[in-house]
């Protein structure tokens, strides 16, 4: 099955839990969501992220998971978001609309399923300062997330494998039918649009973690920066690390 597949099988099985009556903050539909949010990532896979080492550091002291917005200009990719930037005319009134608010809130964490990182993933994600590379799960990391007394949990949090695609492929899916197209109850469309990355980048074998920030209110404890770029997530980071290895930066 493909991620989409995934998703579905297990909004089905989700469908069935709450006929048989379970609350959305039970353990059962609790769990099955994190299932459908990882799109076919089992809870034992492992998952790997570098962090710059002071970020990380800040992080964990103070209980906090900080993601960037997921926009071109942030992550210094004309393509990154894709469909962020998509408008259209409404028909009836002439009116503009910004197609591209429905994804252009989404907070973004590269992570990887590849077991052993290249010496070009702690190039790129280091930025030239010492850095941390840490081992969890899927399921670790979205039991952290998805919190059963947000009521919203279901909907904030996403994580996925990306895919890869041509640069032109990308630039021909950014139009307002596209956009059309994704739009569905359960916004699984919108949050994979997020996880398209140009084929340039395919080394880094990333999954995609999201945070949809247009969903109001926050979670309790939630810390948008100014400027809009950066929030911090409440995350409790006890026992969740499975490994963690150090890389100092050396310069030349």
């Amino acid at each position: 099955m493909n991620k989409l597949e995934f998703f579905e099988c297990e909004q089905e099985t989700i469908r069935k839990l709450d006929f048989q009556g379970h609350a959305l903050d039970s353990p059962e539909i609790w769990l099955q969501f994190q299932r459908r949010n990882s799109f076919g990532l089992a809870p034992e896979t492992k998952i790997h992220r570098i962090f710059q080492k002071e970020f990380f550091e800040f992080d964990q002291a103070n209980n906090y998971l900080t993601f960037p917005l997921a926009a071109a200009t942030i992550w210094n990719d004309p393509l990154e978001n894709p469909l962020s930037e998509i408008r259209d005319i409404d028909s009836l009134t002439g009116v503009p609309i910004h197609l591209g608010s429905l994804v252009d809130s989404f907070f973004a964490l590269c992570w990887s399923n590849r077991s052993t990182p290249t010496e070009s993933d702690w190039a790129s994600f280091s930025h030239e300062k010492d850095a941390v590379r840490i081992s969890t799960t899927v399921g670790k990391l979205m039991s952290r997330l998805m919190r059963s007394e947000d009521p919203d949990y279901m909907h904030r949090f996403w994580l996925i494998e990306v895919e890869y695609r041509d640069p032109d492929l990308i630039r021909a899916m950014q139009n307002p039918k596209e956009v059309y197209g994704r739009m569905e109850p359960n916004g699984a469309l919108l949050a994979v649009s997020v996880a398209l990355v140009r084929s340039d980048y395919s080394g880094e074998d990333e999954v995609r973690l999201l945070f949809d920030g247009k969903i109001s209110p926050l979670p309790n404890g939630t810390i948008v920066l100014p400027g809009g770029n950066l929030v911090r997530i409440p995350f409790d980071w006890t026992d969740i690390i499975e490994n963690i290895e150090f890389r100092p930066w050396l310069s030349g």
